[in-house]
Parts: structure tokens; sequence; C-alpha cells
């Protein structure tokens, strides 16, 4: 009598990357369930086709197909928070919280009522068996398509229920492998950075979502305390931000501080953006570690940049102090700060303050 085939559900977004998981994690011997998640209200995104696509690949492979509706949870925790972020004086990072409430929170809970073994996405991540003796997200093979920092506020509960079949792969592979298994997504682009912004114009989605009353008019100053002229809403702005000022300084400006309080935008000079601490809240973290003791990291700021040394303080009111050994440039409020160790990931939090001791 044949074994029963441990049975992966599969997070199936339409594109390349997750109908390529499909074939691997088949060829490894897995039974695949994909879900297709369900996520952008269709005022936000006409049919985009991805359900579609998602469908077609399941049929190839002859697999289980599910479609998950969690739009009205996405437009809640997603879209609105996305809004009060900016209106906060912070830059959000939806994809961090996407991937802590809906993709490993919501998906991890569907798959667990559809029986499956495990779950699996396409993201660029791999698994490994950390010095602790348990499995941590570790970087993956490719550095330029590498999603751990994405997932520094997933719960640690799914880790042991994690697979990755791309992250040993780069692009360059996927895409020969999406081509020689004849799928028809072979060629499908990429998704852009925030997928319910298709044009990434994110100003006009703020105008969008948010009421007029919330872009409030104030004043815009220099570091120095120079009154330089006026804004129309914090939203417009984030850290580090040079273009779209609407003030000439004569020099290059940029903005270094936002203070939704007293609805000032500051602008400065590149200097006035190098900090090498920073606050975090919302702490979460794959391994134990000790209170108020300095733990040596490499610790990433945001997702383009590059990790850096840093010496890491965990609180017990669950948020963590990081101070660099060199300064970093635009540490900004709303991102998130994912702690390496080496490849694996540690934990991560959402940068709070920057400040230079």
């Amino acid at each position: 009598m044949s074994q029963k085939k441990p049975v992966v559900a599969l997070g199936m977004s339409g594109g390349v990357d997750s109908s390529v998981a499909v074939h691997l994690l088949q060829q490894a011997g897995y039974e695949v369930h994909g879900i297709h998640m369900l996520m952008i209200p269709e005022k936000f995104q006409p049919n985009s086709g991805a359900v579609s696509d998602a469908k077609t690949v399941a049929e190839q492979f002859r697999i289980k197909f599910t479609v998950l509706d969690v739009r009205d949870k996405f437009e809640e925790c997603i879209i609105q928070q996305f809004g009060k972020e900016y209106s906060d004086g912070r830059t959000p990072n939806p994809c961090i919280n996407c991937n802590q409430q809906l993709k490993f929170g919501l998906f991890a809970d569907a798959a667990k009522n559809i029986g499956a073994d495990y779950i699996s996405t396409g993201h660029y991540v791999r698994t490994e068996i950390f010095e602790n003796g348990h499995k941590l997200f570790h970087k993956a093979v490719d550095a330029k398509k590498d999603q751990s920092y994405f997932l520094s506020l997933v719960s640690p509960d799914v880790l042991d229920r994690c697979i990755f079949p791309l992250g040993e792969l780069t692009k360059d592979q996927v895409r020969e492998i999406a081509k020689e298994i004849g799928l028809h997504v072979a060629e499908k682009g990429d998704s852009q950075e925030i997928c319910f912004i298709p044009d990434n114009d994110y100003k006009a989605f703020l105008k969008q979502i948010l009421p007029p009353k919330a872009f409030r008019k104030g004043k815009v100053y220099h570091a120095d305390g120079r009154l330089l002229g006026n804004h129309d809403g914090i939203q417009n702005y984030t850290i580090g931000q040079r273009k779209g000022l609407g003030i000439a300084l004569g020099k290059p400006a940029y903005v270094v501080q936002l203070d939704a309080k007293k609805n000032t935008v500051i602008l400065g000079d590149n200097e006035h953006l190098l900090h090498n601490q920073l606050t975090a809240s919302r702490n979460n973290y794959f391994v134990e570690l000790p209170l108020e003791t300095p733990v040596q990291v490499d610790a990433k700021i945001r997702y383009r940049a590059q990790a850096a040394p840093a010496e890491l303080i965990c609180h017990a009111d669950g948020t963590s102090t990081v101070t660099f050994n060199d300064a970093q440039r635009a540490i900004t409020p709303g991102q998130c700060v994912a702690y390496y160790k080496g490849d694996a990931l540690i934990g991560g939090g959402m940068i709070e303050t920057a400040q230079t001791v």
C-alpha cells in the first residue's frame, strides 16, 4: 500500500514564482493544494487576471485549487493602515504587515483547515536549522531577490510548517524552469513594489483612500529653525525625500523629519539624515534573546539597504534599541528593521525613532 503524500498548501498568486513552486513541490514528492488569496478590492484593482492565471496553472498540474477571499481584511488591515501611517508622519511597509497578518496568518489558518501538513509560497527565502537547533528563515541564494526581510514579523509558530522551493534558485533559473515545463506565465512580469498601487503613485492613492480633511496645510522648516514655506499635508512626504518639495534652497535639501502632532515638515542637509541609533516596537524574535544585554547583529533598516553591524538590546516592554557601528542614512519611522546573524533572520521590529548617540 503506497504511503500518503504529505500535503502542502501553496499560496498561488498567478505569477511565475508560485507557479514554478507547484512543479518543484510535486517533484519533491508533495501533494499540492493551491490557494489563491483574493486580497485587493476591485475598486482599487479591477480584475487583474491573477485568479484566472493561478487556476490555469492549477489545472495544468492537476492540483486542488481554492480561492480564499480576504479582501475585507486586506482593506481594513493593510490599505486603511497604510493611509493612517502616512497621516501619522510615518512611511509604512505594507508587505511586512501583509505577510504577518494575511500570507502567514489567515493563509496558515486556512491551510490547517484543509488538513495541510505544510505551507509554501513563491518567496525567495530559505529555511535552515540554526545553531540553536531550530528552523529559521535564511536569506535566499539570489541576493537581489531575497525576501527574508519581509518575513521579520511573521509568527514563529508557523516556521516549522514552511517550505520555500525557490530559496536555492535565482530568478533566471526560475524563469528557465517555467519555459521548460510550458507555463503560460513564464514571461509574466514581476509584481510591482506595492501590489495595490499599480502605477506606484502613492500620493494619488492616498487622496483616493483618505478624506480631503486629512490633508492639513502646515509649515515647512529648516533643521536650523528657519521657516521655509508651507505644505499641503505631511502625507506627501517621506524621510530622505529630495524631489517634489516645492521649495528651492539653492542646494540639495531633504526631508529629515516629520512631526504629525505639530503638522510640520523639517528639511535639512544630507548630514541631518545620518543617525547611528534607532528604537523599535512590535519586536518579533525567532530565537530567545536576553533582556537588557547587548547582542551583536547585522541590522537592515529597509528592503533595499545593506544589513549593517549593530548592537541590539531587547527590552522587557517589547521595544528594542539598535546602535549601529556606523551611521545609517534615512532611518525611517514606520519601516521595519530586520535582525540577522549571518544569513539567518533572528527577528525584527518597527522603527519608531532615530537618533545619534
